[in-house]
């Protein structure tokens, strides 16, 4: 029973010190520029809670930032490391865009919004395909790899949406051509919150029981834990590997197939920037956990939304936001934040 209750404690004090050690130290920076702390966190809880279109714009976020996240934290479980879930998501945007206005345009709705989301899944785990096929077959680090495949996928969507893929009617602007309207999730509330966010959810939930629950999430748990070990008991850790990595792909494909239809309608140049390398922090703050990973992801979406409200109130530059972020993960590193479960 001391036990549990020490355990209980310690857990109270490591949640405390993460949630006040963050703001006490952005404090100090914002006094040291002459700012006052508390209008600054009055501005944040305005720009997330004060209108339904601002807290709709943090859901919007947080779905994608679940998604995201979770491509981080799925391979993370046999022993690799991805960092392309922007690549990954913007690939998928650019082909679940390219779909909506083409081959899926005629369908109705109910068929086509599930084919949509598979489109994303697919291009995804396809775009990440390309960077496991990298790590297990010839050697190359899959974080260097995934790394330089954004890059890529940003350069190559950006010379499509100038080029061959660009709207004739959009006024010149680097877009693709507007998907069917039957293929639009609605949004809720006036805002641009859309069911995205359950679907976002529900896959986290399901990754969580699958991990856990299930005979294969303990082969992958095996694996996580000790490759070696794993490959002398004959599991077949490259197999295993493999589809958590394409697993991965696809969770970041149906981000940007949820941006498409559910908020931006087309692929636009720099839709979605910064998602992947922010959901891949959402996954490092929670140690990959599944259902925390929802928390983290509200977390960092609310601190995003409330930057341009700094930006506006404090004169200081939307950017300073990205401090805290940095700040709270640090802290919950520091204190030793979860684990993998």
């Amino acid at each position: 029973m001391n036990k549990e209750r020490s355990a209980y404690q310690d857990f109270l004090l490591r949640a405390l010190i993460c949630c006040c050690a963050p703001l006490l130290l952005f404090a100090v920076l914002l006094l040291s520029q002459g700012k006052s702390p508390i209008a600054a966190y009055r501005t944040i809880l305005t720009a997330i809670f004060g209108s339904a279109y601002g807290f709709g714009e943090v859901v919007v976020r947080a779905t994608y930032l679940i998604l995201t996240g979770l491509a981080a934290s799925v391979p993370a479980r046999v022993g690799l490391a991805n960092a392309g879930g922007e690549g990954q998501m913007a690939m998928a945007a650019l082909g679940t865009a390219v779909a909506g206005s083409t081959i899926l345009a005629s369908l109705p709705g109910w068929i086509g919004i599930p084919l949509m989301l598979l489109c994303g899944m697919l291009c995804g785990a396809a775009y990440a395909g390309v960077g496991v096929f990298c790590k297990l077959k010839l050697g190359m680090n899959e974080i260097l790899t995934t790394i330089l495949m954004n890059y890529i996928a940003t350069y190559l969507i950006s010379s499509l949406l100038f080029g061959i893929l660009r709207d004739p009617k959009g006024w010149n602007y680097p877009q693709t051509v507007e998907v069917a309207p039957q293929l639009r999730l609605k949004s809720f509330f006036g805002t641009r919150m859309n069911a995205g966010i359950f679907i976002a959810v529900g896959a986290s939930l399901l990754i969580w029981l699958f991990i856990n629950r299930t005979r294969i999430g303990f082969t992958i748990r095996t694996i996580g834990g000790n490759q070696t070990a794993a490959v002398y008991a004959g599991i077949p850790v490259k197999r295993y590997q493999t589809g958590m990595f394409l697993l991965a792909g696809a969770l970041a494909g149906l981000a940007g197939a949820i941006m498409v239809i559910g908020v931006e309608g087309r692929m636009r140049i720099g839709a979605g920037e910064t998602m992947g390398f922010m959901g891949f922090l959402a996954a490092g703050m929670v140690g990959s956990h599944p259902l925390l990973l929802i928390l983290s992801a509200f977390l960092i979406g609310g601190l995003t939304v409330a930057g341009n409200g700094m930006e506006i109130n404090t004169g200081l530059p939307a950017a300073t936001m990205q401090i805290l972020i940095m700040l709270v993960l640090l802290t919950i590193m520091a204190v030793g934040g979860g684990k993998k479960k």
